[in-house]
């Protein structure tokens, strides 16, 4: 007789999160879709903002606090620290939510890079910006930080990824305590019951936000840095730009939250959140200063101009 082979532990935990796994595919096939036809759903600021608020709302109260599926650094972290001791991966089977959201984040990266799941399917970044829309609603504005500060801390975030992955290969009691520097544990996996220097840090960063748009994710996520660096390999280009873009015309880059536009107009996508809110303004004969000036039969001078900071 041949030895009966036993179930792995992890087919069991997928069968059983069916229905988690089933609504969470069809959140990612409804944002492919919404992405996909970004001009449309930017056509208008009402339905480009009716849909953002939603979805956000989807990824933090289900992704996030239902289904627990707050990618992190963390499962980096451990596939390198099983690597190093020799251990099988497939622990990280058994999470069945990370492994199709990490599926989903492979693709898209190759697509429209980072912005689709830092801006999109993070339930920490989604609990930022919906913090920040509702102090927005009640009078208070984030502030954009000078250009050349906005560009200094962006740095931080690929140190702090060093330094993790860094401690990995050698140290797994300092590795545990630099991951910390994500409140996704504190925040989401334990919604704030912990102990208070973790929930203390995890409303700082959420009270941060309010002050400068979500500077968390922009200045200090080490898994956004890691996401980050695949830029290089994303193959599409797709933010629409004109000519005008940046000389002179620096409506989108002054209005861009995430300060993701350059200067001269060009769009950084390693820092681009996909927001799609200058896809709109582009397209807009109301804000795009072009199609402004092209519907009153006047024509913007392609001349460098002096920008400030």
């Amino acid at each position: 007789f041949l030895p009966v082979r036993e179930t792995p532990r992890w087919v069991g935990i997928w069968k059983l999160r069916w229905l988690d796994l089933s609504l969470v595919a069809l959140g990612l096939l409804v944002l492919s879709m919404a992405l996909a036809r970004q001009g449309w759903l930017s056509a208008t600021p009402a339905r480009l903002a009716r849909f953002r608020v939603g979805y956000l709302l989807f990824t933090l109260v289900y992704v996030g606090w239902v289904a627990q599926g707050q990618l992190t650094v963390v499962n980096l972290t451990s596939l390198i620290e099983a690597w190093v001791g020799g251990h099988s991966a497939d622990f990280l089977l058994s999470d069945p939510i990370a492994v199709l959201l990490w599926a989903f984040v492979g693709v898209s990266l190759l697509l429209w890079g980072r912005g689709t799941f830092c801006g999109w399917l993070c339930p920490f970044g989604a609990f930022q910006e919906l913090l920040s829309l509702v102090t927005k609603k009640l009078g208070w504005k984030s502030r954009h930080l000078h250009t050349r500060l906005d560009a200094a801390l962006k740095r931080i975030k690929y140190l702090a990824l060093g330094l993790i992955v860094a401690a990995a290969f050698f140290s797994a009691p300092l590795t545990q305590g630099l991951v910390e520097i994500e409140p996704f544990k504190t925040s989401i996996s334990m919604s704030f019951q912990r102990e208070w220097p973790y929930v203390l840090w995890a409303l700082l960063c959420l009270v941060a936000s309010v002050f400068v748009y979500r500077g968390y994710c922009r200045y200090l996520c080490p898994l956004g840095a890691g996401l980050a660096l695949f830029d290089r390999v994303r193959l599409l280009s797709w933010i629409p730009r004109r000519a005008e873009c940046g000389t002179p015309c620096q409506t989108c880059r002054h209005r861009c939250e995430y300060q993701a536009i350059t200067p001269k107009g060009q769009v950084d996508y390693a820092e681009c959140f996909q927001c799609l809110d200058c896809v709109s303004i582009h397209q807009d004969n109301k804000r795009c200063m072009p199609l402004v000036l092209k519907r009153k039969g006047r024509v913007i001078p392609l001349r460098p101009v002096a920008v400030l900071a």
